[in-house]
């Protein structure tokens, strides 16, 4: 039966990653049957990759207010797109990491208006989600915040936003109450689980085991990437980012110039981390609250026995923005961005050195040109008369 393969997350789980793998082996995937539509609009701060979040997103007009007449229409647009994708093929890949959220406040009816029109067209669904441990989730979600500057969440101390998220969001965290509702809706057997963990992955890659979770193993045919995408800032480039996401007389392009040298930085630094944003203590209370909930969705949706995380929290100290690897890593930052502007400035220069020095030559080249033609009947009577 002609298969639609959702991909809906969790955020923070490679989702990115994958979107790219798709696109870059987009003529391979055609040539097996499986296709990965291109998306038909853009929405602002969504990556084109996400083919999925006509599903889901909100369209501005021109005033800047919602259009929901116009969401309706890239609805539709998308889901003929769908239709007209399964004359020629078998399996479609749709993939958005937002659709997770959207279940629980945005758009809780997204599944109900698919499975009606899946049942008209005569296809099924089969909805992919990774699943990371719950303190790690939010954590990735708060750090991805602030690395996008999205809201107003990107200016909030991580504790704060514990607490917060905790209070609003806290039914993104209940993976089996939001499971049991997709499976209600497709089939328990029509929803493929997964633990975002490494040491669970097909061949140790996320890349290999989405692949074969969808049918497809990779094989020499497919381009590997070449490293992750994505990647997160580590803590003391985090908060200073945050810091900078404050000042409102930054603009984004400005905030963006600057967030580059923090990945820079974060790559040398990201492994030495030795420090939790979060207590033990705070870690072991707020995991509490969903390990029942964890081992039922072992047991249900993966069908083993025991815990579906690990319950290993490292006995490291709270990180605090007074560690003695702040000041270096601040030092680090500017020093990269004033080099950059300065061997900027320096290109600039010797731009404006070279252009001069070619005006000089044009002048020259030209004034003798003018003295040739300045008088151009004298020069014709004295070849006449020569």
């Amino acid at each position: 039966m002609k298969t639609l393969y959702l991909h809906i997350g969790t955020p923070k789980t490679a989702t990115s990653s994958i979107q790219k793998f798709l696109k870059e082996n987009w003529d391979v995937l055609q040539k097996h049957g499986y296709f990965f539509p291109e998306s038909l609009h853009m929405y602002p701060g969504v990556n084109a990759r996400r083919n999925a979040h006509f599903l889901v997103g909100k369209v501005q007009n021109e005033k800047g207010e919602r259009d929901k007449k116009k969401e309706t229409i890239y609805l539709k647009e998308g889901l003929q797109q769908i239709r007209d994708a399964f004359e020629n093929y078998d399996h479609v890949i749709l993939t958005d990491e937002s659709i997770w959220y959207c279940l629980s406040y945005g758009k809780k009816s997204l599944l109900y208006d698919l499975k009606k029109e899946a049942d008209e067209q005569n296809y099924q669904i089969k909805v992919i989600v990774y699943l990371r441990r719950q303190d790690k989730f939010l954590l990735s979600r708060w750090n991805q915040s602030v690395k996008q500057r999205t809201s107003h969440v990107s200016e909030m101390p991580c504790d704060q936003y514990f607490k917060m998220t905790q209070e609003k969001n806290e039914k993104i965290y209940q993976y089996d109450k939001k499971l049991d509702e997709i499976a209600k809706v497709i089939g328990k057997e029509n929803l493929i689980v997964r633990r975002f963990v490494p040491e669970s992955w097909r061949d140790g890659s996320i890349i290999h085991d989405f692949m074969h979770e969808i049918g497809m193993d990779v094989t020499s045919e497919f381009q590997e990437l070449e490293e992750n995408v994505n990647l997160r800032l580590d803590k003391n480039t985090t908060e200073i980012k945050r810091i900078l996401n404050q000042e409102s007389e930054f603009s984004e392009k400005e905030i963006s110039y600057m967030g580059k040298y923090l990945k820079e930085i974060s790559k040398t630094y990201i492994e030495k981390d030795t420090t939790e944003m979060l207590s033990k203590e705070e870690l072991q209370q707020f995991l509490k609250k969903y390990e029942e909930g964890n081992y039922r969705v072992a047991e249900k949706y993966m069908k083993e026995e025991g815990p579906l995380f690990s319950d290993k929290i490292k006995d490291l100290p709270k990180w605090s923005p007074q560690n003695e690897g702040m000041l270096e890593e601040v030092i680090l930052f500017f020093s990269k961005f004033m080099i950059d502007l300065k061997r900027t400035n320096d290109l600039q220069k010797n731009q404006i050195k070279d252009l001069k020095t070619e005006l000089r030559k044009t002048e020259t080249e030209f004034k003798v040109f003018q003295n040739k033609v300045r008088h151009p009947f004298r020069t014709i009577l004295k070849r006449i008369f020569r």
